[in-house]
């Protein structure tokens, strides 16, 4: 890769270039940028889109790589030139944990599983699983009530991990998961995202016999074993089910032919653990929070979940008939997006933006920074929902579940849960958070705040309604 300290400075459009390959913050010897980027991500990443454009140079240890902020480039990365492409390194780590499933497979595999997968994500498929996410979320409910009876605070991020996990399980087993099971997958999921939150952060990859490496083998023993047994018994009984479970297990392909073995499930059902828990618990915790900070708008959108849910359990349809939640859930992914960069490793000479690319270049799109684009969205920080009642919004720089083939496969599936959640929550509670919370955020392999979210619980109305 050309060294670009030596090199002639020309500018193209939002990018710095030198000799063909963007500008960057120089770094700091073999460390590169890891030092600004271990100290505030978010906060050196835009600074240097302010310096550099929006397509620039980092130094990630001993290797360089390719920012993407711009919404046409990071369409060549994701879309048009997705071929040229495979998953980054940091999610190449994650297999381990999540085997071969479609968030780390490649090639023939990723999309053999994905035809595979993709009907059981359809809308239509999805009507039978709101019922079961509305059940998911009355433990918390209860909790909520109890805490608006007793004036104890509630932590929101907590309370969030809980309800989403039940979900995702509900979702993806039905019945088949009872109390015990879900304690299980309570105690040990945590320790796994921990351990892979700081594999994926770490420049180097040593895999030492320490015991938080023990403990995450452990975890996962305890957490494959009681997804193979729910799988074996499933088999055994026949009786494949409407979850999500049900309908891997009865996928065929276009000549009725394979299906997933039980290896191949087992890593799916990990991978939508993964990503159906963690990603939906950060965006419920940001839309309380903001919301917490819009009293005026929260109390609109308490009042819309009354009067469209009524004392109702909600459907799918009723999740998709809540203009302003799914507005500012809309808003909230914009600013706060889970997912909020996209890693890809170039597996052939190409260009992006411009940019000639050898072999092996690591490219970033940074969700993140293409949501708080001033030249793509008016008053990028400030939380408006009303732009995507209006005509301001602009989907091309708009990426939270990615985009492409590779796209989110549970893009519907994930808001839906979000609004059957927030909009149960939002018809009985008001989450008021003293103070507003906190304000920076932290940059993991998810987004999150950078402290806890406690709130203070009150009923919304003078009679809750109880299902």
């Amino acid at each position: 890769m050309p060294s670009p300290e030596k090199t002639t400075v020309s500018t193209v459009g939002q990018v710095t270039q030198l000799n063909g390959w963007p500008d960057g913050p120089r770094g700091h010897g073999p460390l590169g940028n890891l030092p600004e980027l271990r100290r505030d991500a978010l906060a050196f990443l835009r600074h240097s889109r302010a310096a550099y454009g929006d397509v620039f140079r980092l130094r990630f240890g001993p290797r360089d790589v390719l920012v993407v902020a711009e919404p046409a480039a990071a369409r060549e990365v994701l879309v048009t030139k997705a071929g040229s492409f495979r998953k980054g390194r940091g999610i190449q780590k994650m297999e381990d944990f999540l085997g071969s499933g479609l968030l780390t497979a490649e090639g023939e595999v990723w999309r053999g599983h994905r035809r595979l997968m993709q009907p059981a994500f359809h809308r239509s498929a999805l009507e039978g699983m709101a019922e079961e996410i509305a059940r998911a979320t009355q433990p918390l409910l209860a909790r909520l009530e109890a805490a608006a009876r007793s004036g104890e605070p509630v932590d929101v991020a907590s309370e969030m991990l809980r309800v989403a996990l039940r979900a995702v399980a509900a979702v993806l087993f039905g019945a088949a998961l009872d109390e015990r099971d879900l304690r299980v997958v309570e105690r040990e999921l945590p320790p796994l995202l921990t351990s892979t939150t700081n594999r994926v952060r770490s420049p180097v990859d040593w895999r030492l016999p320490t015991p938080s490496l023990w403990r995450e083998k452990a975890a996962a023993r305890a957490l494959d074993a009681l997804v193979h047994r729910i799988i074996r018994e499933r088999r055994a009984s026949g009786a494949e089910g409407n979850d999500l479970l049900g309908m891997l297990l009865s996928a065929r392909d276009e000549e009725g032919r394979g299906g997933l073995t039980d290896h191949e499930l087992r890593d799916e059902v990990m991978t939508l653990f993964l990503a159906g828990h963690e990603t939906t618990a950060t965006l419920l915790t940001f839309l309380f929070l903001a919301l917490s900070r819009h009293p005026e708008l929260r109390e609109r959108v308490q009042a819309e979940a009354r009067e469209r849910l009524g004392d109702r359990s909600p459907t799918a349809a009723d999740a998709r008939n809540l203009p302003l939640l799914g507005a500012c859930i809309q808003e909230t992914l914009r600013l706060y997006p889970p997912a909020w960069l996209v890693p890809r490793q170039a597996t052939g000479p190409v260009t992006v933006a411009g940019v000639p690319l050898p072999e092996g270049t690591n490219v970033s799109v940074n969700i993140f920074l293409l949501h708080r684009g001033a030249r793509y969205w008016p008053e990028p920080d400030a939380f408006r929902p009303g732009r995507w009642l209006g005509r301001e919004r602009t989907p091309e720089a708009f990426m939270p579940f990615g985009a492409g083939a590779r796209m989110c496969i549970g893009n519907h599936l994930a808001l839906m849960e979000a609004a059957i959640i927030a909009g149960l929550v939002l018809r009985e509670f008001t989450l008021e958070v003293p103070g507003g919370g906190p304000t920076g955020l932290v940059a993991g392999v998810t987004l999150k705040p950078d402290g806890p979210v406690v709130a203070k619980v009150r009923s919304a109305s003078p009679s809750p309604v109880r299902e």
